[in-house]
């Protein structure tokens, strides 16, 4: 029996995890569920799994009205964890985990089971962003996030601040004399970074290492690069682009298409709009959880949807994507081997961006100082060089995995429980 531990708050959390354990059930496995609460628990019970409940978690939100997937990853740490919650949390884990009998804990953002695994010497698989490992951090590929920029860090020299982000990231201890005060009392191994807490025994990488561009280490073996966990990306049969799309790219003139996922950051999105709507180019908006009253009156270019059934594909008939930074967006853009430009929320989706920039297949602009002539000068600079980001995106497409990562986490699964 193998237990899985996302954090249900999450779609983006929760979703990599269930497909792999469905793949994982499918090849024979038993699963079972454990939950800190959350919508999403539903997930895991479609897919016939018992969902253990445990104590809810909780945070006190810096913002009102948002939900958890868009807040900043280190937001997530500060509000959520005290010496108390995780004291609490570990106690219950551990009971829970031994009753149910668990060999291996596959746990996406629940690291207090990085002390509760550990104390009843259960293996702990975790699954991690490419951009939030060590090796990526060491490979030069780390910009300074732009959430905290200020007047003072503008005026020093890119190299540098790169260098301070790097150091910080390796070097992190926020949570640490929490995590080791608790786990003192269970005589664990003290943790030295953040990094040791967020990490497993095996970290699996929900990305293709060919889109980090980065090298295999020993602690982060090829192998266990499985690669993104998307929607219907791998699917041979991707059914068919609404006829109203159709229509709409059969103008003659370039083709936009701009989506920035389940974003709530309705004055940034609308902004971007209005500039949109005063070019030439023909553009489809996805605007998902944008209230539909606050959407402007558009121009006959603009071709407003809540949303589209096959992304990828639309992605293919457009000659331009411009998105936000999550790894779904991004990696949708990249699949379909067209230039992106990206406007990240935080250091998550600057580094996925980044990727698609330093592969020549896209630009990054600031969503901290943005300002629409940004937006247009990128727009004109990919339109005027478009046969060079359209080849470099093309080659980064092909070099791009075709196995979908869930089945490769839930082989490796098979091999690593084998061998406990």
């Amino acid at each position: 029996m193998i237990g899985f531990f996302p954090c249900f708050l999450s779609v983006g959390e929760t979703l990599p995890v269930v497909k792999i354990a469905k793949s994982y059930m499918k090849k024979g496995g038993k699963a079972i569920f454990f939950s800190h609460g959350g919508v999403h628990e539903r997930l895991a019970r479609e897919i016939g799994c018992e969902v253990i409940k445990l104590q809810k978690l909780t945070w006190k939100k810096a913002r009102e009205n948002i939900e958890w997937g868009t807040l900043a990853f280190e937001e997530r740490i500060f509000k959520a964890y005290t010496k108390e919650t995780i004291d609490s949390f570990v106690k219950e884990e551990i009971e829970a985990f031994k009753k149910a009998g668990i060999k291996l804990l596959v746990s996406s953002f629940n690291i207090t089971g990085s002390i509760s695994a550990r104390v009843l010497n259960i293996p702990l698989i975790v699954l991690a962003s490419g951009t939030s490992i060590p090796p990526f951090y060491k490979s030069g590929s780390v910009t300074f996030p732009e959430n905290y920029e200020n007047n003072f860090t503008k005026i020093l020299p890119s190299f540098l601040k790169n260098q301070i982000a790097r150091y910080v990231f390796l070097n992190i201890k926020l949570l640490v004399k929490e995590f080791n005060e608790v786990g003192k009392k269970y005589n664990i191994r003290p943790f030295r970074t953040l990094n040791d807490i967020i990490t497993g025994d095996h970290t699996f990488v929900c990305d293709d290492i060919n889109f980090l561009g980065i090298q295999p280490t020993k602690d982060y073996p090829r192998e266990n690069f499985v690669g993104p966990i998307l929607g219907d990306i791998f699917e041979k049969k991707q059914g068919k682009v609404d006829d109203d799309i159709k229509k709409h790219l059969e103008r003659p003139g370039k083709s936009i298409l701009f989506m920035m996922g389940t974003t709530r950051d309705s004055r940034m999105f609308l902004k971007i709009l209005d500039k949109l709507n005063q070019t030439d180019y023909n553009i489809i908006v996805v605007y998902t959880t944008i209230p539909e009253e606050r959407l402007p009156k558009t121009n006959d270019n603009i071709l407003l949807k809540k949303f589209i059934k096959n992304p990828i594909l639309v992605n293919k008939m457009v000659d331009l994507a411009v998105i936000h930074g999550g790894r779904g967006t991004v990696y949708t853009t990249a699949y379909s081997g067209k230039p992106a430009i990206g406007i990240p929320y935080y250091s998550e989706h600057q580094y996925n961006i980044d990727n698609i920039v330093r592969n020549g297949a896209g630009l990054r602009i600031s969503m901290k100082f943005f300002k629409t002539e940004d937006l247009l000068n990128a727009i004109n600079t990919i339109f005027s060089e478009y046969d060079s980001y359209l080849k470099n995106a093309q080659n980064l497409a092909a070099r791009l995995t075709t196995v979908p990562g869930h089945e490769k986490a839930a082989q490796r699964l098979i091999e690593i429980s084998e061998k406990i």
